[in-house]
């Protein structure tokens, strides 16, 4: 990986889902979800990029993301059409960016306030926070040396988000790529 990069990633299937059901559904569809609001884990046979992501917003809300090539969602997006009951769809159009390399953190100290340096990645931490006063959802991956941080937010903000965040990582000495709309 270079010393920074960040890249749009829109091209994966997102749901949500909430209710005081969200958590029995998904183990009946054979998704595993993280016990404690505000944390996130990778389920399914690779742990690498064709993961599906799930992230436990608050008690019963729950955000899923497949990997690259993940197609598990479009397997059971068709049961959460059928309205089972104490489960409510929520609608996932994010616009989506990765954020990664040696320099992350001096993009990140310059637009949003939390410090991402110091968090502890065993936790599988899930932030919400406001990146260049935009809400977004970020998660952070990887190792120290190498972390890396996905980043969603509402897809009307996303071409502002993805030209002020590349804006600071060209200043920073690294690279965009991916189409910003």
């Amino acid at each position: 990986m270079s010393a920074l990069v960040l890249e749009s990633r829109q091209r994966r299937d997102r749901i949500g889902l909430k209710g005081p059901r969200a958590a029995q559904w998904l183990i009946a569809n054979g998704i595993a979800s993280p016990p404690e609001p505000n944390t996130w884990m990778l389920c399914g046979e690779n742990p690498g990029s064709d993961a599906l992501l799930v992230a436990r917003l608050g008690a019963t809300e729950f955000f899923l993301e497949d990997g690259a090539a993940g197609m598990k969602l479009k397997d059971i997006a068709p049961d959460l059409d059928e309205n089972p009951p104490g489960v409510y769809p929520v609608l996932r159009e994010d616009f989506a960016l990765s954020l990664g390399g040696a320099r992350v953190h001096d993009v990140l100290a310059q637009v949003c306030n939390v410090n991402f340096s110091a968090l502890s990645l065993e936790a599988r931490p899930l932030i919400m926070t406001l990146m260049i006063g935009v809400s977004v959802l970020v998660v952070p991956q990887g190792a120290a040396a190498e972390r890396q941080y996905r980043i969603w937010c509402d897809p009307t903000f996303g071409p502002y988000l993805g030209e002020s965040l590349g804006a600071v990582v060209i200043e920073c000495g690294g690279r965009y790529t991916g189409a910003c709309g």
